[in-house]
């Protein structure tokens, strides 16, 4: 009869490594009488790949570090002692419990810049109107977050566990790095900057590019396109310290720049085609809104108004 008390016991001590080898010998008589006849016969593999994880999350967190040797007895020998329990009718007690992940969402409000520790100790700065998803904790493989909007990301490194960020259709993959994202929902395009270290640029399973310092990916939605040019990562970065900086941006796009970074919704009275199609470049420093106003009047010749506390 199995004690399960003392099973949960030893399976602990096993995992921390240190089991007497008395009480080794005891948690190998559970493997060698149950296991070996159960562990195929019986069909719960998703509760047995449940307990892997949990089993290999626990191990990560342990003051020892596991060779992959040791990894695979453990998750077998551990896995098929558990699915004894399972056969044994033990399966409604949680053995192991294996808790929801808890998922946290930060959001960025228009006319705001938010800044973000994650578990690792990353630091992300949301700009506005912008958000970011990431589990409570980062158990996996993997450190993965989900960004709407633009953030600028610097990465603990961690090379036993690759950070990686979603956003619309593209994956970025780091170790360890200082990044800007731009893939705001309501623009076509999205915009991958790099300032320091490498970082890996996937759609689906395919790998895009593999970006270097001062280097820009720039992916249409629509046609799936992209382009790698070399671009200096500061140009991208200066919203970071409350600088607007156009370069060559429509005067459209220069809008939505203006509503985002001052929660507002701006007017254009008349407009020509010559001019809606006319490209800015400069910067605004430390912007205020009356200023910002008067530059785009002047250049389109129109009178603009606007409505403030637009919501995200």
């Amino acid at each position: 009869m199995i004690d399960r008390k003392r099973f949960l016991e030893l399976v602990e001590k096993h995992l921390n490594r240190n089991c007497s080898k008395a009480e080794e010998a005891e948690l190998e008589k559970y493997y060698h009488v149950y296991g070996q006849r159960l562990f195929d016969e019986i069909d719960q593999r998703k509760i047995r790949l449940q307990i892997s994880q949990r089993i290999m999350a626990h191990a990560k967190k342990s003051k020892y570090s596991l060779d992959e040797k040791h990894k695979r007895r453990t998750l077998l020998r551990v896995a098929a002692s558990l699915s004894i329990l399972l056969v044994l009718g033990m399966s409604s007690v949680l053995l192991l419990p294996i808790k929801q992940v808890k998922f946290i969402t930060v959001a960025s409000n228009l006319g705001e810049k938010t800044q973000v520790t994650l578990p690792d100790s990353s630091s992300v700065t949301l700009n506005a109107g912008s958000r970011i998803t990431y589990p409570e904790t980062f158990n996996g493989d993997t450190r993965d977050v989900q960004l709407s909007g633009e953030a600028f990301f610097k990465v603990t490194h961690n090379p036993e566990q690759p950070f990686i960020v979603s956003t619309t259709g593209l994956n970025t993959r780091v170790l360890g790095t200082s990044f800007n994202i731009k893939a705001y929902e309501d623009n076509t395009e999205v915009k991958i900057s790099l300032a320091t270290g490498s970082i890996q640029i996937s759609r689906s399973e395919t790998i895009l590019a593999t970006l270097e310092p001062d280097q820009q990916m720039i992916f249409d939605k629509t046609s799936e396109n992209y382009l790698v040019e070399t671009h200096s990562t500061s140009n991208d970065t200066f919203w970071l310290y409350n600088i607007i900086k156009l370069n060559d941006h429509s005067f459209s796009e220069t809008l939505k720049i203006m509503e985002r970074w001052f929660n507002i919704k701006l007017y254009v009275e008349e407009i020509d085609e010559n001019t809606a199609k006319r490209t800015i470049s400069g910067k605004f420093i430390d912007p205020t809104l009356e200023e910002v106003i008067q530059s785009l009047e002047l250049l389109c010749g129109s009178k603009i108004s606007y409505k403030k506390n637009v919501k995200l």
